[in-house]
C-alpha cells in the first residue's frame, strides 16, 4: 500500500512527504524493521519510539510520529495525534480491516477469560460454525492449535490484525479473542470491529498499573464502548455480564444495543437452573432467551460454571443454535494448566492449575476441598509482579489447605527466598516444618508435596499452569509443570 492511502485510514493522520512510497509491512521495535516497513514511534511505559526515529529513518520506507522532531530530512513521514492508536488503525487497514469480515467477540476479566474462550470457540466448532481463537494458552483456527508463546495474552495489534486476515483467508466468520486490560488501555484491539464483549470475574489484580479497582473495572468496560462503536455486521451488538459479580453495576452503566447478563441465581438472562454436580463435572438446565436445554458440563469447580454460562451468551449472541450449544459443553476436554488432572495411576490426585493469585489460589483449593477424602496439599510462589497479594497468597494457603509448600514462580530479578518470606508473612497460626515448608526449588518442592502424598490426599501445584517458560535472573529457562509432576509421580511410584 502507498503511505497516502494508509493515512487516509486514520483520522487525524497527516502526510508531512512521501506520500507515494510503498509500505509492505509495520515495525513498532526499531529491531525488526524491514527495507519496505514504515517504522510507527510508539511511546511506551518505559520506552519512547521517538527516539529511535533517525536510525529506523535509514533502514524504513517511512516512520510514523507524533512529534516532527529529530527526523532526516527527506525522509517519508507520516504524523499521527496517537501513534499507539494510529498503529492499531494502520494495521487494521493494511490487513484489509478483517474483523469487519468476521463475527467477533472479545472475552475479559481477571479470572475465567481463557476458559471461557477455548470453551466458546469449542461450542461454535461444534454447531457447525468453524472458529479461530486466542488465548494465553493458544492460538486456535480450522482445527489446528499451536502455543502462544509470545508471553502476551492480547498481542500488539499488527500481528493482532494479521492474524485476524490468516483467518478470513482460511474461510473462517467467527473468532474469539481474550482481552486483557492492557491491551485495551493500549488500544491493541483498538481497530478490531468487535459483536460481542463478555466479561467474567473482575478481581483486584493489575493494581501497580490501573490506579484503582475502579479504573481497571473501567479499562476493561471500554470493550463494550469498542464493541458498541464497531461496524455493523447484521447482528445486535452485545454484552455479556456477570450479574453476581461486584463489577456490573459499573459495566451495565455503558450503552449498547443488547444486554444480557448470566448467574447462578433467578435474576439473569442466563442461568443454570436445577445445577448439581455431576460425575467429573456438573448437570444443570440451560435457561437462556431463546429457552432452555440441558447440560452436561465436563469441568470441575462451580466457577467454570459461571464460564459455561458466559461462553454460552458469547454463542448466542453470534447467532449458534440453543441445542447445538447445550449439547456442545459434553464434548469440551478442559484446557491445559487450568485444574488440569495429572492421572498415571497413583492413588492419589494431582492437579496443575494456573492460580497465580490470592483470589484464583483461595478459589481452587476450595473446589478441590470437596473431592479431598484425608488431606489438600498445595505448591504454590508468587511472581517478581508487584501487584500480587504475596501475604495474601500465604494467607489462602493457610486457610485453604491442610500442608502447603511455598517455592519459586517467575521471580525475575527478585531474591526468590525475599519473595518467600513476604508471603509467608501472610500465614497465620500455622506452624514452619510441620504445616508449610519453603523449598525455593520448584522441581525439589513439587517431588517433596508428591512424596507426602498419601491415599485420598489432592495435591495441587498452582502458578505456572500452562507455561512453558520459569523467568529468573538468568533468562527465560524451559519449565514444563505437568511433565515435573509427572516425572515425580513416577519416580514415587518406582520407589
Amino acid at each position: 500500500m502507498k503511505l497516502a492511502d494508509l493515512a487516509a485510514a486514520v483520522p487525524g493522520a497527516v502526510i508531512e512527504e512521501g506520500g507515494d512510497v510503498e509500505i509492505s509491512g509495520l515495525a513498532y521495535d526499531s529491531r525488526h524493521l524491514g527495507p519496505g516497513d514504515l517504522f510507527v514511534a510508539v511511546r511506551g511505559l518505559s520506552v519512547d519510539g521517538h527516539s529511535f526515529v533517525a536510525e529506523a529513518a535509514g533502514r524504513a520506507a517511512a516512520v510514523a510520529v507524533e512529534r516532527l522532531s529529530g527526523i532526516p530530512a527527506g525522509t517519508p513521514t507520516l504524523r499521527l495525534p496517537s501513534t499507539r492508536r494510529g498503529l492499531a488503525e494502520l494495521a487494521a487497514a493494511f490487513y484489509g480491516r478483517p474483523s469487519r469480515h468476521l463475527r467477533l467477540a472479545g472475552v475479559t476479566g481477571t479470572d475465567g477469560k481463557t476458559t471461557t474462550t477455548h470453551l466458546a470457540a469449542h461450542l461454535l466448532d461444534a454447531c457447525g460454525l468453524p472458529c479461530g481463537a486466542m488465548s494465553t494458552v493458544s492460538f486456535m483456527a480450522a482445527g489446528q492449535t499451536s502455543s502462544n508463546d509470545t508471553g502476551q495474552t492480547t498481542i500488539e495489534a499488527p500481528e493482532l490484525q494479521a492474524w485476524l486476515r490468516r483467518l478470513v483467508d482460511q474461510g473462517l466468520a467467527h473468532a474469539v479473542v481474550e482481552v486483557t486490560s492492557h491491551a485495551l488501555v493500549q488500544e491493541r484491539v483498538g481497530a478490531c470491529d468487535f459483536d460481542v464483549a463478555a466479561f467474567t470475574y473482575i478481581g483486584r489484580d493489575h493494581l501497580d498499573y490501573h490506579p484503582t479497582w475502579e479504573d481497571y473495572v473501567a479499562a476493561k468496560g471500554t470493550l463494550i464502548d469498542l464493541t458498541s462503536s464497531s461496524a455493523s455486521k447484521g447482528l445486535p451488538k452485545t454484552v455479556v455480564l456477570n450479574r453476581d459479580d461486584a463489577s456490573y453495576d459499573a459495566l451495565a452503566q455503558h450503552p449498547i444495543e443488547r444486554r444480557w447478563s448470566y448467574s447462578l441465581g433467578d435474576s439473569a438472562d442466563i442461568r443454570a437452573a436445577d445445577l448439581l454436580p455431576a460425575s467429573g463435572g456438573w448437570r444443570f438446565q440451560l435457561a437462556t432467551p431463546f429457552g432452555e436445554a440441558p447440560v452436561q458440563l465436563p469441568l470441575l469447580a462451580r466457577f467454570n460454571v459461571y464460564n459455561a454460562l458466559c461462553a454460552a451468551g458469547i454463542c448466542l449472541a453470534l447467532g449458534a443454535d440453543l441445542s447445538g450449544v447445550a449439547e456442545g459443553f459434553g464434548s469440551f476436554r478442559g484446557v491445559p494448566g487450568r485444574l488440569q488432572r495429572v492421572d498415571l495411576g497413583q492413588p492419589f490426585a494431582v492437579y496443575v492449575d494456573f492460580a497465580h493469585s490470592a483470589g484464583s489460589l483461595a478459589s481452587a483449593l476450595a473446589e478441590l476441598r470437596p473431592l479431598t477424602e484425608n488431606r489438600l496439599i498445595a505448591v504454590f510462589g508468587t511472581t517478581a509482579r508487584s501487584d500480587h497479594d504475596r501475604p495474601g497468597m500465604g494467607r489462602a494457603a493457610a486457610l485453604g489447605s491442610d500442608f502447603f509448600v511455598i517455592t519459586t514462580d517467575d521471580p525475575v530479578e527478585e531474591d526468590p527466598a525475599e519473595i518467600a518470606r513476604e508471603v509467608a508473612a501472610g500465614v497465620e497460626a500455622r506452624s514452619p516444618g510441620k504445616d508449610y515448608e519453603i523449598i525455593l526449588d520448584r522441581r525439589t518442592a513439587i517431588r517433596h508435596a508428591i512424596e507426602l502424598a498419601r491415599p485420598g490426599d489432592v495435591v495441587l501445584l498452582a502458578g505456572k499452569g500452562h507455561e512453558r517458560t520459569m523467568v529468573t535472573a538468568k533468562g527465560r529457562e524451559p519449565w514444563d509443570e505437568v511433565g515435573e509432576a509427572e516425572a515425580a509421580i513416577r519416580e514415587v511410584l518406582n520407589t
